[in-house]
């Protein structure tokens, strides 16, 4: 029986792609360099800042030049925060509501560092009820390694067989299987342009949040 569902946080619960389109944008232009339009900034977003950031100026993973513009991105993105303009998926609310209703504790782990969620989730009241918040930096290591997603099961006191972990990359369901729980892939978040959703290993695939509440509704049931 379902017990609790633990979820990525950008692409998953957050669009958090306008915010880092501006801070990309903005460095891109310091540079001189010519922008992105958003559409394709959102691809990249649940590959991580590194990814972004080699894509903006068109740099592979071993040119020296990355850790110091990833670096200045970053702190970018840090000064964007407090008027952030992410917002929450349609419907999420209604989802984390309607878990909470249901006894189903929730939280949150994410390979975005603390510095950074910490702040950004103080800013959306629907994250109140969330029972942990676990980033990479707290144990060591992000995704695909399951020690994120493991601790998130003991902060929350539920075995990974009776949890679900939701996201919207390959590496979010291959973190779950790593840690022996089910992993759900959903289409609304920054999916890469490859390999398809549908090649993932997912054990679901879920188009909207309700459809989602759905799935995990039938679950507590058992």
């Amino acid at each position: 029986m379902l017990q609790a569902v633990i979820f990525d946080l950008d692409g998953t619960l957050l669009d958090t792609a306008p915010d880092f389109t501006l801070v990309l944008n903005a460095q891109l232009q310091t540079h001189g360099k010519a922008a992105l339009d958003a559409a394709t900034v959102r691809q990249y977003v649940s590959a991580g800042a590194g990814a972004m950031v080699r894509q903006g100026f068109g740099l592979d993973e071993k040119d020296e030049r990355a850790p110091a513009l990833l670096q200045e991105f970053l702190d970018l993105y840090s000064t964007q925060i407090p008027q952030t303009t992410a917002a929450l998926f349609d419907d999420i609310d209604l989802l984390i509501a309607t878990l909470v209703e249901h006894g189903i504790a929730w939280g949150i782990m994410t390979n975005k560092h603390r510095r950074f969620s910490e702040p950004l989730l103080a800013k959306f009241e629907n994250f109140a009820t969330s029972g942990t918040l676990v980033c990479p930096d707290d144990v060591g290591a992000g995704k695909p390694d399951p020690a994120g997603i493991l601790h998130a099961c003991q902060q929350l006191g539920v075995e990974p067989a009776c949890a679900l972990y939701i996201g919207d990359h390959p590496r979010d369901i291959e973190a779950a299987h790593n840690a022996g729980m089910s992993g759900i892939a959903v289409r609304w978040g920054y999916l890469p342009e490859s390999p398809p959703i549908t090649a993932w290993n997912a054990d679901a695939v879920v188009d909207t949040p309700m459809q989602l509440l759905d799935l995990c509704l039938h679950r507590l049931a058992g």
